[in-house]
This record gives structure tokens, sequence and C-alpha cells, in this order.
């Protein structure tokens, strides 16, 4: 009989949705306590990222903001394990939207609308709280998980409140497919692009950065406004979303506009709150000239 391989974490994953969110606050510090002490990996990687973005800041005053965003990532991480089970009410209370009417103005227009958004704060919180209180459905791009048990809760998750995931590598089809309807199309774009894929290299939290172009491509061919999507931290589980207006058509042919103004938009959201951004992200695992 072959033995069940199934990884711990994955059959964890739906008990702990199950739990009060009280209590997965709570569990929050000694997880947090364990894993900064005992993950060296995902430490160091933090740690390094930080020091690199802060050149004029103190070692140790690093450090302490390294392990605020260590125990920030733990909250954040039991509170999207949450989002299948919060209650409609509970995501209003908890996610509130700062200035809707600037995205709403383009659905009244029968405009469908591209938001960018970033890992900062709680991202899948983000998605359920603003697919509860737009007027829009939104279709959000995602990259399947490894783990087929957590890949399933998270797309069910993410597909509450008329939300709809569609993995990346079918991201431009379902976009094209879904031309004449008005909905919101979302993705993070804040991650490292693959190797092969084309990139623009900006400097960004003080290092030389490459992002991803395809949300720049899908302006200009679709010609939908591009809307940044921000999230603030107000207090332990509780967040405030804000949008900022990127650009609209007619877009340059040439050039990597908007890919800019994302970039400049991410990195004030981050400057504001650096505890709050996925700095275990390796944003700057690949240097100019070596790939492109």
């Amino acid at each position: 009989m072959a033995k069940n391989r199934q990884p711990f974490i994955s059959r964890l994953y739906p008990l702990l949705g199950k739990l009060p969110l009280c209590v997965l606050h709570a569990l929050a510090f000694p997880i947090y306590i364990i894993g900064y002490y005992f993950v060296e990996k995902k430490r160091n990687v933090i740690y390094s990222n930080m020091l690199n973005s802060f050149p004029d800041t103190p070692a140790n005053d690093v450090q302490k903001l390294a392990k605020l965003n260590f125990k920030h990532l733990v909250y954040v991480i039991l509170e999207a394990i949450k989002t299948g089970t919060l209650t409609e009410k509970q995501i209003r209370q908890r996610v509130t939207l700062r200035n809707p009417e600037l995205i709403e103005k383009f659905a009244d227009n029968n405009q469908s609308v591209l938001m960018l958004a970033a890992h900062h704060c709680n991202w899948e919180w983000m998605l359920a709280g603003c697919s509860l209180q737009l007027s829009f459905p939104i279709d959000v791009v995602y990259k399947p998980l490894h783990d087929k048990i957590v890949d399933e809760h998270m797309k069910a998750s993410r597909s509450r409140f008329n939300a709809r995931p569609i993995p990346n590598k079918n991201a431009l089809i379902e976009i094209m497919q879904r031309r004449k309807e008005v909905r919101g199309f979302a993705m993070v774009a804040d991650q490292s692009p693959v190797r092969k894929e084309e990139k623009y290299w900006t400097n960004f939290l003080n290092q030389d950065s490459s992002f991803a172009v395809g949300a720049q491509k899908i302006a200009k061919l679709t010609k939908y406004p591009v809307i940044f999507v921000g999230m603030k931290r107000l207090s332990l589980g509780h967040y405030e979303v804000y949008f900022e207006e990127l650009g609209q058509a007619p877009y340059e042919k040439e050039g990597y506009d908007i890919t800019e103004k994302y970039a400049r938009a991410t990195e004030r959201m981050i400057l504001d709150a650096p505890e709050d951004w996925m700095w275990s992200n390796r944003k700057w695992k690949r240097k100019r000239g070596i790939y492109d």
C-alpha cells in the first residue's frame, strides 16, 4: 500500500481555516518565533533584501525591521488561510475601500480595467474586499502552486464574491475572450520575471530591478485603463485599499511608461510601511546583463 506523502502543511491548511480569526492571530506569535529563529534561509533573504534596499539605515535597525516583517508575514499567511470562511460582514469590517469612485467611474462608462497590485499587506483580503464591494466582477491572474491541495484551497477562497481566478498562462486568452464584458483584470506584478520573459529594468528600492511587462502589453492591446491597487494596514486584521490611476489609452507605442509608474507607486507604498511588503520574495535574484 502506497504511503500518504501529502505534505503536513497540506493536511493542516483546511483545519486552520476553520479556526476563529482571534485564535489564528494568537497562534501567529509562537509561529513567528519558531520561524524566525529556525528558518534561517527565509530570514536571511528578508534581511539581505532590506539591507540592500536601505543602505543608509543602521544594521541593527534593519534587523528589527526584518523581525517585524517576518511577524507580519505570519499574520498574513494565517489570515489568507482564513479567507475562505470569512463572512461578508467580516470582510466589510476588515477591508475598507478609500476611494472606490476612482475605479468605479470606468465601470460606469462600460470600461473594463487592469488592476495592478503588489505583495503588500494582505493581498488575499484585498481581492475579497474588492470583489465584494466593487460593482463589477474581478478576474485575478495567479500562478498555480505546486501543492495541489493548497492550490485548490486558494482557488476556492479566491472565487468568492464573483471573483474568478485564471492561471497566468491563460491570462491573455481569457482577457481577450471577455473584452465585451465589464470586468476588472487583476494581477500582482511585483515579483521578479522568469528568466526568458521580456523585462523592464529600473531603479527600485535603491537596486537595479526587473519587472515583467505583460501588463503593459495587455494595456496597449486592450486599451483598458490601468489602476494601481494599494493597501495599508490600519491595525491587526484591518486594512484599507486605495486606488491610483496609472494611465489611460491612447498609450505610447514604444516604451514602458505604465510599468515605470507601477514601480514608483509600489515603491511609495513600501517606503510608507516597509514592514508590510513580502521581502522574502527573491526580487533581485537575477542581475542585468547576465540573463538579458
